[in-house]
C-alpha cells in the first residue's frame, strides 16, 4: 500500500538549501585549508583554494539573498524566524525530548524552536561572514579598507571570520542531529519535497 504524502518543501526551498549547504560546507573546508595551508590539506595548491572560495562566496551571496526574498514574498519566513517572545517558552520541552528525557514533545510547527534559533542565527552570521570576508578579500577598495580599519584592523577581522566559520561548524552539526533525533522522513523531505501525511510531528498541548 503506498502511503498518502503531503508536501513539506517546495522546489525553491530545496534548491537554495542544497545550494547554501554545498556553498557553505566548500567555504569552511577551503576556509580551513587557507588558515592553516600545511595542517588542513584540502587543496592542491593556495590558489586553487582562494579561487574556489571566492566564489562559493558569491554563490552563498545569490543563495542567502534568493532564500531570503523567497521567505518575505511566500510568508516562509513565519517558519523559520525566531520569535523572541514565544520561543524561548518551548525550549525546556524541546531539551527534555532531545536528551531523552521525555518520550515526546509538543507540536511546534514546521520547525522547532532550536531549528527556528538556528535559521535566524545563519542569517546573521552569513551578512557578517560576506561583510569580513570582502574586508580580507577586496583591501585595496576603499570602501572595504576603511569598513576593516572601522572594524579592528585585518587581524580583528581575521578573528572574526574564523570564529564564526566555527560557530558554522558546530550549528550545522547541531542541525544534523536535530533533523535526524526528529525522523528519517523529515530528513528525506529535502530531497523529495513530500513527507509522510499521518507523520507524528509532535502532540497537541491542547488535546494532551
Amino acid at each position: 500500500m503506498v502511503k498518502e504524502m503531503e508536501k513539506r518543501h517546495s522546489g525553491l526551498i530545496r534548491f537554495f538549501h542544497w545550494i547554501n549547504m554545498i556553498s557553505i560546507t566548500t567555504l569552511i573546508l577551503t576556509g580551513f585549508y587557507i588558515h592553516a595551508p600545511l595542517s588542513f590539506k584540502v587543496c592542491s595548491n593556495m590558489d586553487n583554494a582562494r579561487m574556489l572560495h571566492f566564489a562559493m562566496a558569491y554563490i552563498l551571496c545569490f543563495g542567502l539573498l534568493g532564500r531570503v526574498y523567497y521567505a518575505i514574498a511566500t510568508g516562509d519566513w513565519k517558519n523559520i524566524w525566531f520569535d523572541f517572545k514565544t520561543d524561548p517558552k518551548k525550549f525546556p520541552s524541546m531539551t527534555k525530548y532531545y536528551l531523552f528525557m521525555a518520550d515526546d514533545h509538543p507540536y511546534y510547527g514546521k520547525y522547532n524552536p532550536g531549528q527556528k534559533m538556528m535559521y535566524t542565527g545563519w542569517l546573521f552570521l552569513g551578512i557578517i561572514q560576506v561583510i569580513t570576508g570582502f574586508i580580507l578579500y577586496k583591501p585595496q577598495v576603499l570602501f572595504w579598507s576603511q569598513m576593516g580599519d572601522y572594524l579592528g584592523g585585518d587581524v580583528a577581522i581575521r578573528v572574526v571570520h574564523l570564529i564564526v566559520t566555527w560557530l558554522f561548524v558546530l550549528s550545522v552539526l547541531a542541525h544534523v542531529y536535530l533533523d535526524i533525533s526528529e525522523g528519517v522522513p523529515v530528513l528525506k523531505s529535502m530531497f523529495t519535497g513530500k513527507i509522510p501525511a499521518d507523520f507524528h510531528h509532535g502532540y497537541h498541548e491542547e488535546d494532551a
